[in-house]
């Protein structure tokens, strides 16, 4: 509830409780305050504050849940109705690529149907074989990267029914290595491509558009609206980003933070204009990430020196975003389901 104060500004007051608000009222509210040029995330806290994130969280999931049953169903009508041969799951870097996938693989299973998983990251050349960009340094975002030859020789074999030895990309060594792992499908198996070029039309072209499904997933914040946030449309990637390098790669924040242009620049060429030749479109983005992610993420900002100054600012103004997010408890983070704690798994490029 709002009031027009004496100085003529409105003034949000907080209920007492939140109990019994839906998760679409809180963000609705979140939105109208920000919209009003309040503090929306005043109210957001104050979930946390009364214990109610729980709550908040187990409806996050049940709606997330609901819309990946509506993908699968219609995955398993194609399977069983149209012949439909493989899944193809692309996206921007960190938007929860291979966590849909799991969840996908899950409920298909439900389904009686197998899934086999490839990740595209298994097939990048050799960094000394990699294109270059402008620059002349290593373009790691180019659809080239990958050994587009070797992909469809493997991915035509398994659609024959063979069984394939399937390559594992290093990325200590920066090289494609094969330790002996294995691929057959059965007759009840559904093939998943997963990772950033999977929407490229020229992936596989020998398997006819009508025996794919393509699945886009991104990661669009649900609730930071307005200029008091501060937020920017990359930035609820780019934290995880942050964390994800440093612990599957050991690079620090400023190390992801130099990287990221490059990364945007290779998004905005070789993934998003395929974006609209999804099937389906799938966010990630879960309403309490950032305080999910708060503890663990702004130490490394910090970490940031100051004689960097382009990255510096960048690192101060995350930094202040997530100053402003009360943090969720030990308590509160286990209730976010296992499979979606993206950060604690080590998701592929």
């Amino acid at each position: 509830m709002s009031e027009i104060t004496a100085s003529g500004r409105q003034q949000y007051h907080h209920p007492t409780s939140l109990a019994g608000m839906s998760l679409e009222e809180f963000c609705g509210s979140i939105r109208r305050m920000e919209s009003q040029g309040l503090d929306g995330i005043s109210l957001f806290n104050n979930v946390i504050s009364q214990g109610l994130a729980p709550d908040f969280i187990a409806e996050d999931e049940v709606q997330h849940s609901r819309r990946l049953e509506r993908i699968t169903t219609e995955i398993t009508r194609r399977f069983r109705q149209e012949g439909l041969r493989m899944v193809l799951v692309a996206g921007p870097s960190c938007s929860g690529k291979t966590t849909t996938s799991r969840f996908l693989t899950h409920m298909l299973r439900d389904n009686g149907i197998q899934p086999c998983v490839v990740s595209l990251d298994n097939y990048f050349l050799n960094l000394d074989q990699r294109p270059l960009d402008p620059n002349g340094e290593i373009d790691y975002e180019s659809f080239y990267g990958l050994d587009l030859n070797q992909l469809s020789r493997d991915v035509m074999s398994l659609l024959e029914g063979n069984q394939v030895l399937m390559p594992t990309y290093d990325y200590v060594k920066g090289e494609r290595t094969y330790l002996g792992n294995t691929m057959k499908l059965e007759s009840n198996s559904l093939l998943f491509l997963e990772g950033l070029h999977a929407l490229n039309p020229l992936l596989i072209p020998e398997i006819d558009d009508e025996q794919k499904f393509r699945l886009f997933v991104t990661a669009q914040a649900t609730i930071y609206y307005g200029e008091k946030s501060g937020l920017e449309e990359h930035d609820n990637r780019l934290l995880r980003r942050i964390y994800r390098d440093y612990n599957s790669r050991g690079a620090s924040a400023l190390q992801t933070l130099q990287w990221w242009p490059g990364v945007l620049r290779g998004e905005n060429l070789w993934i998003l204009p395929f974006a609209s030749h999804a099937d389906a479109w799938f966010n990630t983005s879960m309403v309490f990430e950032f305080s999910a992610i708060k503890s663990r993420v702004l130490q490394l900002l910090l970490e940031v020196p100051e004689s960097e100054p382009v990255e510096y600012k960048i690192a101060q103004r995350l930094s202040r975003i997530l100053d402003r997010v009360a943090p969720l408890s030990q308590e509160d983070f286990a209730a976010i389901a296992p499979k979606r704690r993206f950060l604690l798994s080590n998701e592929g490029k």
